[in-house]
């Protein structure tokens, strides 16, 4: 049987230098240290390119599967932020208020952390 997928995503340009992000996020264990991104419990490590840093989370939740990224790149002016998931499974249903609540300002709540 088919399952509904639902996804979300924001961006966001801050000036904050990429370089202070990124050696912030490296001296973390794990992203959880930080409380806006507590809430996403599982994260896989973070991945480091030349121009771009990638935090990873998969977890399950009420029948759902909750998978999604946040993506930091340098920018002209500071760093470009941008935040892209999806709910997969019927749970979705119920975790949509809640995703969408917990994730409308997510990634301005990430940039006040750090």
């Amino acid at each position: 049987m088919r399952q509904p997928v639902f996804t979300f995503e924001a961006e966001i340009l801050t000036d904050a230098p990429f370089e202070q992000i990124a050696a912030r996020l490296q001296a973390l264990a794990s992203p959880a240290e930080l409380r806006s991104l507590r809430a996403f419990s599982q994260w896989l490590p973070v991945e480091v390119a030349a121009d771009a840093l990638s935090l990873r989370w998969e977890r399950s939740r009420a029948g759902a599967l909750e998978q999604g990224h946040i993506q930091i790149r340098p920018d002209d002016r500071g760093a470009h932020l941008r935040l892209e998931g999806r709910l997969r499974g019927w749970g979705g249903f119920l975790l949509l208020g809640l995703l969408r609540w917990r994730t409308d300002r997510l990634l301005d709540r990430f940039v006040e952390d750090l």
